[in-house]
């Protein structure tokens, strides 16, 4: 009788708890009146308009889908700075991005029941007129670099089009000959709202969806939505040149990381290794910890991409210069005190054998590296250390037309 007792009062205290939780988050919700006002506020590039379908789009974001929306919000820290970078070498406006999130949720492995891949979700055909390689061993779809390029061109291209981003970016979801036929059948009419109701029901939620991401990034602090920062060794990545046939489980073997992981940062490769090149070299992404491994064991410091998708871990306050008298790009390698080390890096004394043996592969050159901040350009860096900007691009092979992002990891010397 006891037992049942207390069984049945914990049972009531449950429930009380689990009414109180949804008061709380129904007291927390906002009204209609306060999500069409923060929607009108937004600065915005497309043309706003507050409809059942953009109110519910915005609810279901905030509150239907609140654990995907926390982790939406931790994948930006990957994903943005390179696009924002990339936004703003083409001088189109830093909003489009957020159609990366809508198309894909910012997954840069993922594939739609239709056949569109990456983070921009583009269709084999779309791709390959874009200039992106997809055969049965690679996929330049979900390479994340090459892919964001050649996505903005495309969204440029449809705005020069019809000169309306409500309209290019529905078109970069239907294709400009269904925009075109619904614009046919509105009379002429080039409003998207007065054409929507022509287009597929997809697109018709499209813009509805942009609207609500927009309203997530700008308003989740106000709905008590927390960021889910992403694994570290996603994170904090770099990436080097390869040059011959490499087979994903013998990394995992070689280096003690998991197999998934080193699939998920390499997603353009299809076949679990790194085809043998043909006439350019492909890239390998580990995390940096691993990396460093990698390098001691398989490469060179030289085969390091300056990549605008590269961070380097580091518990301190970085320092902005790091200077290294070893042909292996270790950051930190002086002050390894206070540094994240694991598998063969973990002691000085095999550090400082490895430093002297590469000493004397390299002529006792010494490679400084250096980790840009967020605000900083190269013309910046180039003024502050007193290095002339093309030669600071030359020891970089950085294109003229073409910047990096935030964080990436430059050389100051050769």
């Amino acid at each position: 009788m006891n037992i049942f007792k207390f069984q049945t009062q914990k049972n009531v205290m449950v429930w009380i708890s689990i009414l109180l939780f949804s008061f709380n988050v129904q007291a927390n919700a906002p009204t209609n009146a306060e999500i069409i006002e923060r929607v009108k506020n937004l600065n915005t590039i497309i043309d706003l308009k507050i409809t059942v379908e953009v109110q519910e789009q915005v609810i279901t974001l905030i509150e239907k889908r609140r654990r995907h929306a926390q982790t939406i919000l931790g994948r930006t820290s990957l994903y943005f700075p390179l696009i924002e970078n990339a936004l703003r070498e083409k001088g189109l406006p830093d909003e489009l991005k957020y159609i990366a999130v809508v198309e894909s949720s910012l997954i840069p492995n993922i594939e739609s029941h239709q056949g569109a891949s990456g983070i921009w979700q583009f269709m084999k055909p779309t791709a390959e007129l874009c200039g992106l390689k997809v055969t049965k061993q690679i996929d330049e779809r979900r390479d994340l670099v090459k892919s964001t390029d050649k996505a903005l061109d495309y969204l440029k291209l449809l705005y020069s089009r019809y000169n309306d981003w409500n309209l290019a970016l529905a078109a970069y979801n239907c294709g400009t000959g269904t925009i075109n036929k619904a614009i046919k059948k509105a009379g002429g009419d080039t409003n998207y709202w007065k054409i929507s109701k022509y287009l597929p029901k997809e697109t018709q939620k499209y813009i509805p969806r942009y609207i609500a991401v927009a309203y997530l990034m700008n308003y989740y602090y106000l709905h008590d939505i927390q960021p889910i920062e992403p694994s570290e060794d996603l994170k904090y990545i770099i990436t080097v040149k390869i040059n011959k046939k490499t087979y994903f489980k013998d990394l995992s073997k070689e280096l003690d990381i998991d197999l998934g992981l080193i699939k998920f940062l390499n997603p353009m490769y299809k076949k679990d290794f790194i085809p043998e090149p043909e006439d350019i070299h492909y890239t390998l992404t580990l995390p940096d910890i691993k990396m460093w491994s990698y390098i001691e064991k398989f490469g060179n410091v030289t085969d390091i991409v300056t990549s605008p998708y590269s961070y380097v871990r580091n518990e301190n306050k970085p320092k902005a210069d790091i200077a290294f008298s070893s042909n292996i790009d270790i950051l930190f390698l002086s002050s390894i005190k206070n540094t994240v080390v694991r598998d063969n890096l973990k002691d000085r004394n095999f550090l400082n054998a490895l430093n002297h043996r590469l000493n004397n592969n390299i002529r006792n050159e010494k490679l400084i590296l250096y980790r840009m901040r967020r605000k900083e350009s190269l013309v910046d860096i180039a003024k502050e250390k007193n290095i002339p900007l093309d030669e600071l691009m030359v020891i970089n092979d950085i294109d003229i037309n073409k910047g990096l992002a935030p964080g990436s990891i430059i050389k100051l010397s050769r």
